[in-house]
Order: structure tokens, then C-alpha cells, then sequence
């Protein structure tokens, strides 16, 4: 194939794909009682809500609800909390559920600090939560189980009880359909449950230590894994297959663990962060490193690209800290590059990559053998339509 045929093909097809990305930070700090204490429950006593806009962190005094965009501090849940070791927000911003060492778990009004129920079932201390989508439900978990509870209900009912691991469960995430929930353990294992039936999708092995984070992608195809609460643990990340359990990719280049991971809301970007206090933004279908983002802060140990757009803060990742540094990372358009795959190289991989978008396995796409103008001409019809 003709290299001015090869320039024209990738020039037409990157006119479609997403731009790329520079940084401009915005910095504010939570109040300094409200940094989150350093131990085994990092991970989970600083969250984002699901679309950015609000952080909650639990403190000596309480769990503080703060206006991501401002930094202002929106409520204050008051009541004399015992260790509190997980957080969620629910999906429209509502409610905050925490859970705390007794193994019990509160549900709070996110807007006025008010304490709406509690739900008690649990025998060991709980350490990850995770509001279901459609806002109906959520999960728990603890050593060896999962409870789902009912928030619908006037009484405290758990809807299930899921039971595979065999130890203490770590992380919890609900694809963003709401059919799949998936789960990990102290000894790496990751389980994916049918939300709807209770059973074991899949079970994946690919980490050999705990696992303090999981992000799905907003399409629901993939899932992305990493971190341990060990430092001197391995620093990868791996991308799985949700449908058929395999492992896609693992992308390496932390040098710390890894304790936050967000997808981009056009799943074109996976970030992630840790222990090394930087955070890099990788490409999730080839695991190439597009940039890193480094500034003088502390472990950041949540991240979530904000989808509730405020005047000028759009494409904006935000970032929380260890010593409640809060950042916001403009993500600015860049040039485009022809290289589509993101190995470094403009060549027939990057044919390939781009006949896969539009479900051929293969650049020649008439299928008469060549790689030529014709095939260029059936790229031109599919931007099209």
C-alpha cells in the first residue's frame, strides 16, 4: 500500500476519534481534621459521588460532604460514628451510606446531614459499598459475603446473600447497567455476579494480593483492576473482558499501588492513581501511556472525571488526596496523531485498529485481498452514515 494512501486513510478516521489532552489544575483543601488517617481503610473513607460533583470524607468529627467544583462544605453528619471503613454516594446525590467497624451501616440525607435508617446483618467488620444505578439497592461487603439490601423498603431488607469468596471482600462495582456486580477478595480473586440471579459470571485471576479498586467502563464491555494495601506489592493494572471473563491487557507503570481508577465518560480514557502521587491516563484498549499529571501533593486515593459540567469545568478529572488536597485537571484538546494504536509507530497495526472499530478483523475490507483506496473508500461510507 501507497504511504499517501496510508496518510489519507488515518487523516479521515482521526477526524473521528476523541482529542487528546493537556493539564491546567484547580487545588482546594478540606479542612485539615478532615484529612482521612493513614491504615487500612484509606481506600474507602474518601469517595466521589458518581458524577464528580460531591466528596465525601469521613473525619474524627463525622462524614463531610463537600462541593467539588468550590470546596464548600455542604453537610456535616454529626452523630458519634465507630471507625468508619466504607462510603458510597448514591447515584443521584441524595444519600451517603457509610459502614463502620461494628459491622453496621448507616444511611444519611447527603443534603441535610440527617440520619435516615440503619441496617444491621453483617457479623464482621464491613469494608466496601456500592450503590446499585438504578438507585434501588446496595451492596456490602465483608468476610466471605455480599449482602445486597433494599433501600425501597420501610424496614432494613437485604434483598440477597451472595457467598464465593474465601476471605474478607475488598471492592465492590456495579456495571453501569446494573446487571453485573463485581467483587474482590484479600487474595486477589475477582468474581462477577448476575446481579438479577445471584450466580458467578466469572471468576478472574490475574493478581496475586489484594485489590483496593475497580472501574467499569461506561459501555459495560470492560472491567479495570489494580491496587494492593501492600507498598511493596506489583503495580499493575488489568483490563478485563466483562462477557467472556478474559484478560484483555495488563498496563504497567506505577511505581506504588495503585488506589483509584476512572473511566472517561467516552471510555477513550482510563485513569489512575496511587501510592507514587501521580496519575496517568492510559488508553484502555492498547494500554498505552497518554501523559501523566504530577503535581506536589500526597498518595491520591480518589479520582472521577466530572460529568456534571459547571460553566468552564468541563473535561475535568478530579483528584483527592491523602492530606485532603482536592485537584481539578482541565483536560484541554491537543493535536490529533495518526497513530491510532498508540505504540509509537504509524503502520498497518494502526489499519487494523481502525477496521476493528467499524467489526472487521482486518483492514482489507472488501476483502479482495489488497489494502487500497477501495478499502479507503468503505471508511469514507461508514463516517457517513
Amino acid at each position: 500500500m501507497q504511504p499517501f494512501l496510508i496518510s489519507t486513510f488515518l487523516f479521515i478516521y482521526i477526524l473521528t476519534l476523541p482529542t487528546g489532552f493537556a493539564q491546567d489544575v484547580t487545588r482546594w483543601h478540606t479542612p485539615e481534621h478532615s484529612s482521612p488517617s493513614l491504615g487500612t481503610t484509606q481506600t474507602n473513607v474518601i469517595v466521589f459521588s458518581m458524577d464528580g460533583a460531591r466528596l465525601a470524607v469521613a473525619t474524627p468529627n463525622g462524614i463531610a460532604v463537600y462541593d467539588t467544583y468550590t470546596g464548600k462544605a455542604l453537610a456535616l453528619f454529626s452523630a458519634p460514628l465507630n471507625n468508619v471503613t466504607a462510603l458510597a454516594f448514591s447515584p443521584d446525590n441524595q444519600s451517603v451510606v457509610s459502614a463502620n467497624a461494628d459491622a453496621t451501616i448507616d444511611l444519611w440525607n447527603a443534603h441535610t446531614g440527617e440520619h435516615i435508617k440503619n441496617f444491621i446483618g453483617h457479623t464482621y467488620p464491613i469494608v466496601a459499598l456500592a450503590f446499585s444505578p438504578d438507585n434501588n439497592t446496595f451492596a456490602s461487603g465483608s468476610f466471605k459475603e455480599i449482602r445486597i439490601w433494599d433501600l425501597a423498603a420501610e424496614q432494613s431488607t437485604r434483598v440477597s446473600v451472595l457467598q464465593g469468596h474465601r476471605d474478607m471482600v475488598t471492592t465492590l462495582a456495579f456495571s453501569p447497567d446494573g446487571k453485573t456486580l463485581a467483587s474482590t477478595s484479600f487474595y486477589g480473586t475477582i468474581l462477577l455476579w448476575d446481579v438479577e440471579t445471584g450466580q458467578i459470571r466469572h471468576s478472574l485471576s490475574a493478581h496475586p494480593a489484594s485489590i483496593a479498586v475497580l472501574a467499569f467502563s461506561p459501555d459495560n464491555q470492560t472491567l479495570a483492576s489494580g491496587g494492593y494495601w501492600s507498598l511493596d506489592a506489583e503495580r499493575t493494572i488489568c483490563i478485563w473482558d466483562t462477557h467472556t471473563g478474559q484478560l484483555l491487557t495488563a498496563v504497567e507503570g506505577h511505581t506504588d499501588p495503585i488506589f483509584a481508577l476512572a473511566f472517561s465518560s467516552d471510555g477513550q480514557i482510563l485513569a489512575s492513581a496511587g501510592w507514587d502521587n501521580a496519575i496517568r491516563m492510559w488508553h484502555p484498549h492498547t494500554g498505552h501511556l497518554k501523559a501523566i499529571l504530577e503535581d506536589d501533593t500526597t498518595p491520591v486515593l480518589a479520582l472521577a472525571f466530572l460529568s456534571d459540567a459547571r460553566d468552564s469545568y468541563e473535561n475535568v478529572l478530579a483528584s483527592a488526596s491523602l492530606d485532603g488536597t482536592i485537584q481539578l485537571w482541565q483536560i484541554a484538546p491537543v493535536p490529533r496523531s495518526a497513530d491510532v494504536n498508540g505504540d509509537g509507530i504509524v503502520n498497518i497495526l494502526d489499519l487494523t485498529f481502525i477496521a476493528s472499530r467499524f467489526g472487521q478483523n482486518s483492514p482489507d475490507l472488501n476483502g479482495d485481498g489488497i489494502v487500497n483506496i477501495l478499502d479507503l473508500t468503505l471508511v469514507a461510507q461508514h463516517i457517513g452514515e
